[in-house]
């Protein structure tokens, strides 16, 4: 069943928190990304998604995020290129100026985290462009298989408070590139919140 939602007007100070994605070039060869301003379990984390290329040369108009039903509290962002929109298991970052191939951008939303130390989530991302689509979906048993992956989903691994630190995370799960994100936020902040299971 759906989780129920409920959305609330932002002020300029959750503006201001969430992030801004910015047009930056970067190398074609490189996979989709996902950062965090924490994996401590149980936290609220920014989380910041960097999309590095288009779709074999087309220039990218749309990124979903499959977000995991273990994840709560949910806050969705707009910026100045990216207008966001919230389904029951998804977030979709939607463009009129399309991102050209070669260029990297960023997205941002923030989350709670589960209790479970330990608890792997896996945030498929599926990258719509003016001609075709990249599928981020991928998923590997461990790190060692998910480092042979063509195009996996990008990983986060819940730690203990105090434990292992984020770039301990990120050096054990490439995907997910866990490092601290800063951001500087424009537009409309969508607030949703999901009951935790």
């Amino acid at each position: 069943m759906p989780r129920p939602r409920t959305r609330v007007a932002a002020t300029a100070a959750a503006l201001a928190a969430l992030g801004l994605g910015l047009g930056i070039a970067a190398p074609a060869s490189a996979h989709v990304s996902l950062d965090a301003t924490t994996t401590e379990a149980g936290a609220r984390t920014l989380l910041t998604l960097e999309v590095p290329h288009g779709c074999e040369g087309s220039a990218t108009t749309e990124v979903a995020v499959r977000v995991p039903d273990a994840v709560s509290d949910l806050a969705v962002e707009d910026t100045q290129r990216w207008a966001a929109t919230v389904t029951d298991e998804a977030v979709t970052f939607r463009t009129d100026r399309p991102l050209p191939d070669g260029t990297r951008d960023q997205v941002s939303f923030s989350v709670r985290l589960p209790d479970e130390v330990g608890a792997e989530l896996v945030f498929p991302v599926v990258q719509r462009c003016e001609v075709g689509e990249s599928a981020w979906t991928e998923v590997g048993e461990d790190a060692a298989a998910r480092a042979d992956l063509e195009m996996p989903a990008p990983v986060l691994v819940v730690t203990a408070v105090g434990g292992t630190t984020v770039q301990d995370a990120a050096m054990s799960y490439g995907a997910a590139g866990l490092v601290g994100a800063a951001c500087l936020a424009s537009g409309a902040v969508l607030l949703v919140r999901r009951r935790r299971a």
